[in-house]
């Protein structure tokens, strides 16, 4: 029968795809998502295990619903990590389900809407995903999944316990997923991956080619590629260059560096060296001299030294990316690096983490500055958070403008000021 259900997202731009491919399951249902808890007859969490702060947010979030009325339904990558911190926040759960248990999800909510309780459901699911992809309305950004799971086994990471190893979809219901958002209209188009580099790893299938086919869909839409590991495209990057040479694509490259020192790197499992994430680094501007490179950085991992973080300081301010995600070091259940007795103190990881802070957000600024006086096409993408419209330039660097705007259309703007997290444009 007809219900209606609330859905909340915690975690990256794969848990935000699995939420739209649970809305478009439970659509077959004839179910209606609904904006506020009061009007749910069943209470959705998709959860995320990444770090520790996010975990501990999840679990306060179950202790209140617990205290509520409605049933509610666990699922996302939290349940393969931290089952019994979980199930301990909500002991009447309804169910609980893992990532990969989407065709599961109809049947146990039905279930659940009859009046069971305690359902545990942690397999994966062999159907497909991608046939439940449903992209969000009232908006014109939607993000497709290529592949979940990876083939690393990073000491730090427990999302592999969540996510296992690589398992890709197939390239032709990619494309025929991505021609359908552009016919609906979406202007902003992301595909998402755990790693989006070990697509293909699992089927025989490249990412290069996947990548060519998608920018050959004729349209008014850009495309953004989602995070890849050095390593897994250093060997074959001409070919992903070239794939990416379309116009189609924003030139926007998200390669994850992690540490600057090749110690702290071997010590991570990381299978690439800092000269091998500067090479690929390095090729990707030669071919793109204007692309938004865009790192992440893990700081105070067990073990690593003052030398090793200023090696890491000198790399970023050598490179200078544009985007740089900084992060402290948590141990997460089961992974290697929780069992290391190299922790470093709580006071000297807040040091290094404001001293990278401090870095980043003089790179940042600096490079933003550089903007002012640009001027070309942007696309609307939304409403600012505070007042105005977001914008993307065709390297996906944000842009704030307050004039009047039709969201989804290009408009040719001129940048007026730079900031540490968006730059400033009016129409001209």
């Amino acid at each position: 029968m007809p219900f209606k259900f609330y859905l909340e997202t915690y975690g990256c731009s794969l848990n935000m795809a699995d939420s739209d491919l649970i809305v478009g399951r439970l659509h077959h249902l004839d179910a209606e998502r609904v904006d506020t808890i009061e009007n749910a007859n069943i209470v959705i969490l998709n959860t995320c295990g990444v770090k520790e702060p996010t975990e501990d947010r999840i679990i306060h979030r179950l202790k209140e619903l617990s205290t509520g009325s409605q049933p509610v339904i666990v699922t996302g990558c939290l349940p393969r990590i931290s089952f019994n911190r979980l199930s301990e926040a909500i002991p009447g759960f309804a169910a609980i389900l893992g990532p990969q248990s989407l065709e599961s999800l109809g049947p146990i909510v039905e279930r659940v809407i009859a009046g069971e309780r305690g359902i545990l459901h942690l397999d994966s699911d062999s159907t497909s995903k991608l046939n439940y992809f449903q992209g969000p309305p009232d908006s014109v950004i939607c993000t497709i999944p290529i592949c979940e799971g990876c083939v690393g086994d990073c000491a730090y990471c427990a999302v592999k316990f969540a996510r296992t190893t690589v398992q890709s979809y197939p390239s032709n219901e990619i494309v025929d997923i991505l021609r359908r958002c552009v016919h609906l209209g979406y202007k902003e188009i992301r595909l998402t991956a755990q790693d989006a580099g070990a697509f293909g790893h699992d089927t025989g299938e490249s990412l290069s080619s996947l990548l060519f086919e998608v920018g050959l869909i004729a349209g008014n839409h850009r495309i953004r590629l989602g995070m890849f590991n050095p390593n897994l495209v250093k060997d074959n990057l001409t070919s992903f260059l070239d794939s990416m040479s379309s116009e189609r694509f924003f030139r926007f490259f998200h390669v994850p560096l992690q540490s600057g020192s090749n110690r702290i790197l071997r010590l991570m499992n990381r299978y690439y060296t800092v000269e091998e994430w500067e090479e690929v680094v390095s090729h990707i501007i030669t071919r793109f001299p204007d692309a938004t490179i865009a790192t992440d950085i893990i700081v105070g991992f067990p073990g690593e030294t003052d030398a090793d973080f200023q090696d890491t300081l000198n790399i970023l301010q050598s490179v200078r990316p544009s985007v740089i995600n900084v992060s402290k070091y948590g141990d997460r259940p089961g992974t290697k690096s929780s069992k290391s007795t190299e922790k470093v103190d709580t006071d000297v990881k807040k040091n290094r983490s404001r001293q990278l802070s401090l870095l980043v957000a003089d790179i940042i600024s600096e490079k933003n500055q550089d903007w002012i006086g640009w001027e070309g096409p942007v696309l609307i993408t939304g409403n600012a958070a505070k007042e105005g419209f977001q914008c993307r330039t065709h390297t996906y660097k944000p842009v704030i403008v307050h004039d009047m705007c039709d969201i989804g259309h290009v408009v040719n703007v001129r940048i007026t000021e730079g900031h540490r997290t968006h730059l400033i444009g009016s129409i001209v």
